[in-house]
């Protein structure tokens, strides 16, 4: 059971809170003489008030606020000049939005491996990949983990290449005394279900390059934003996307940047809490392998070892109401990308079976996903240690069965 400060802490997963209702009902009203409330094409009232806080949360001079995470990712390599012929170097151990911009922008996905103790991209494997033809790298810091930065900064100094961070899960995480969203060319933040700030729906693309943040806007904004940047003589020609976030969804996000610290520190504790329960079952998470990272948790996601039965302890663990299940990433990007899109995408050699190697065996059987960072919202830290000891005690179980 949770007690009362644990229960304050907590928020019903996927609902409005009862602030929130308060200020979309207040955004609601003044919609009734202000139509900027209902659609605004010039980025002001609440779109400039939450591109100035992300800009303190990321670290950055410039955020643009945009429709969705895999918008902002889209908004990057445009912006990068990402074209037809180009490759970006992905990982292969992520979700398909992390690299469908990719394909929308013509170039061809080159996959790298992932650190097998991190999850996150592996920098030796980064350089193994580097071509001619190399024009971006996108990284994803996977549940909350920051990936090696020091290193892929180097290695896309070395070959010209903008880096560009998914940060869709890493909201408020630090590197080497920086906010996650201050390292690389780019980064992209989603602020869809679940994540630790939510409008709904939205993205935010932010930068320290005033440059590819007035690409950007010229690339997915209404011309009338694009008339604070340019006078009309100088001003681009360019069929832009319609990748502007809605206020209303803008106005959801400053509500939960208002209550950012108190929702972190809660879903910290649950996982703490389901790691003490678990204990060291022969289980691996993501380790904090970087020097001077402050991780955030998104989920808990663990592996467990080669000999263990992974569908009979999601069997019995669901038995229980606990709501255990394979994953998060079921299967690696490399080896669904043909099937899912077929041969119409530019092949390469990292597209092959046995190309990521780390990232193949993770997902063949041993990967679980237990709460996703919504659902860390909604329960207890009593209640994620019960889940550890109870997961703990089938592995045992299943552990002298077997000898």
């Amino acid at each position: 059971m949770a007690n009362g400060g644990e229960r304050k802490n907590m928020r019903k997963p996927g609902c409005l809170t009862q602030n929130q209702l308060q200020v979309l009902h207040a955004a609601l009203l003044k919609g009734e003489e202000d139509f900027s409330m209902l659609c605004d094409l010039e980025g002001c009232g609440p779109i400039s008030r939450l591109e100035a806080s992300f800009s303190d949360l990321a670290g950055t001079r410039f955020t643009l606020a945009l429709s969705s995470g895999t918008a902002a990712i889209h908004a990057a390599l445009l912006a990068a000049g990402v074209a037809h012929g180009d490759e970006v170097i992905v990982t292969s151990y992520s979700w398909p939005q992390s690299i469908s911009p990719v394909l929308y922008a013509g170039a061809t996905p080159v996959f790298a491996d992932i650190n097998p103790d991190t999850f996150n991209l592996d920098p030796i494997s980064v350089a193994e990949r580097i071509s001619s033809k190399t024009r971006a790298i996108i990284c994803v810091h996977l549940f909350g983990h920051i990936a090696d930065m020091t290193a892929l900064q180097q290695i896309a100094e070395n070959c010209d290449a903008v880096l560009i961070a998914d940060c869709a899960h890493a909201i408020g995480a630090r590197y080497r005394g920086m906010p996650a969203g201050a390292w690389g060319d780019m980064t992209c933040f989603s602020l869809g279900r679940g994540k630790l700030i939510s409008g709904g729906e939205g993205g935010i693309l932010a930068t320290n390059d005033k440059v590819l943040y007035e690409k950007a806007i010229c690339l997915t904004q209404h011309e009338d934003r694009t008339k604070r940047i340019w006078p009309a003589s100088q001003r681009p020609e360019i069929f832009s996307l319609n990748y502007r976030m809605h206020p209303l969804a803008a106005i959801l996000a400053l509500s939960d940047l208002d209550s950012m610290g108190q929702i972190l520190e809660h879903r910290r504790k649950v996982f703490e809490s389901f790691w003490e329960g678990l204990g060291s079952q022969d289980v691996l998470i993501p380790q904090w392998s970087l020097p001077q990272e402050e991780p955030v948790p998104y989920g808990i996601p663990f592996t467990i070892g080669n000999n263990r039965d992974r569908e009979k302890l999601i069997l019995k663990a669901q038995q229980k109401s606990i709501p255990l299940r394979c994953g998060p990433v079921c299967a690696p990007l490399h080896l669904r990308l043909r099937k899912s899109v077929g041969p119409q995408i530019h092949f390469h050699s990292s597209q092959l079976p046995g190309s990521c190697p780390s990232a193949e065996e993770r997902c063949a059987r041993r990967e679980l996903f237990l709460l996703s960072g919504l659902d860390m919202d909604g329960i207890s830290p009593d209640s994620a240690f019960s889940m550890g000891r109870i997961i703990r005690n089938e592995l045992m179980a299943d552990q002298e069965v077997r000898l």
